[in-house]
Parts: structure tokens; sequence; C-alpha cells
């Protein structure tokens, strides 16, 4: 995936948790919308995808740099985040916004055959 398409991403899912935060952030404590913390929950998933966010455009601005040393590990960090990230952007499918190739693709990730699920060799 290239770098403007993990830039797309990202910037559909901080468009996405913004509008999170701001439904959130309208729901008065107390009332029928106000269940069981739910605000709480949400702002919560809005912070941990910002921190997300936040990783990526490091390592966007990484990779960007001239010198490999850099430039390299962060284009790998990179290359390992469009699957968390269009997991975190399938939430949000019914957008209108959304686009058909961010959908999960599980043949993207090569196991080592050596490996089992779990991890374990």
């Amino acid at each position: 995936m290239r770098n403007d398409d993990i830039a797309d991403l990202a910037n559909f899912l901080r468009a996405r948790t913004d509008e999170d935060e701001a439904a959130a952030q309208a729901v008065k404590p107390g009332t029928a919308e106000d269940t069981a913390g739910l605000k709480a929950r949400v702002l919560a998933d809005v912070a941990a995808k910002r921190g997300v966010l936040r990783f990526v455009e490091r390592m966007q601005q990484d990779a960007a740099d001239d010198d490999f040393m850099v430039h390299g590990p962060a284009m790998i960090a990179l290359s390992a985040t469009v699957f968390p990230l269009r997991h975190l952007v399938a939430a949000y499918a019914a957008h209108p916004d959304f686009r058909p190739e961010w959908e999960p693709n599980e043949e993207e990730v090569e196991l080592d055959p050596r490996v089992g699920r779990s991890g374990r060799a």
C-alpha cells in the first residue's frame, strides 16, 4: 500500500474520530443517551485512536527523511499499520466517504507456516 493510501486511511479515521468525540461531548450526563458511561467509553476510544494516528503521523514524517536509518524502519512500521488501520476504519463502513478497498483483507497477513495462530512456534 502506498504512503498516500495510508494517509487517506489515517485522514478518514481522524475525521470519524472527531465526529465521534463531538457526538459524545454533546451527550448530557444523566440523559437516556448517557447509558452506563457510554460517553466515557466513546471518549476513551477516541483517545486511543488518536494515539494510533499520532504514531502513523510520526512514521509518515520519518518515512520522508533522507537518512535510510530513519526512513527504512519508518516504511516498515507504516506497512505494518495498514492492517490495523483497515480494521479501525471498518467500523465506519456505512459512512459515504468509506472506500471499498479499505475493507480488511485477511489474505494480506502472511503467516509463517512454522508459527500457529497463537504466535508460538
